[in-house]
């Protein structure tokens, strides 16, 4: 799926209210990002990280990081854990789906 594709992808407002169950109201650093990605065994470098806060031609950010009152980009630490957690819910369904054509 492309970054298009992908920013696109929660275009409606049913998408932004499931989204909206796994914020938590903490927002970290992308410091404090990487600390969460590796308690998740996600190994990501700085860079990678970094990326996600690009904006690209548009201005769009792949994540949705915001600049803080004193200039800091931050983003939701729960949004973090539901990248993560809804690709390996997928990864279990399309598990399970291989287990049944069997």
């Amino acid at each position: 799926m492309s970054d298009h594709e992908n920013r696109n992808k929660f275009n409606d407002q049913a998408d932004i209210r499931r989204l909206e169950d796994f914020l938590t109201g903490r927002y970290v650093d992308k410091s404090e990002a990487l600390d969460i990605l590796s308690t998740m065994n996600v190994n990501w470098t700085r860079r990678q990280i970094d990326w996600t806060a690009e904006p690209d031609a548009q201005g769009n950010r792949r994540w949705p990081w915001f600049l803080d009152d004193k200039g800091i980009l931050r983003i939701d630490e729960g949004f973090i854990h539901q990248q993560f957690e809804s690709k390996q819910l997928a990864a279990l369904e399309a598990w399970k789906a291989s287990l049944q054509k069997e």
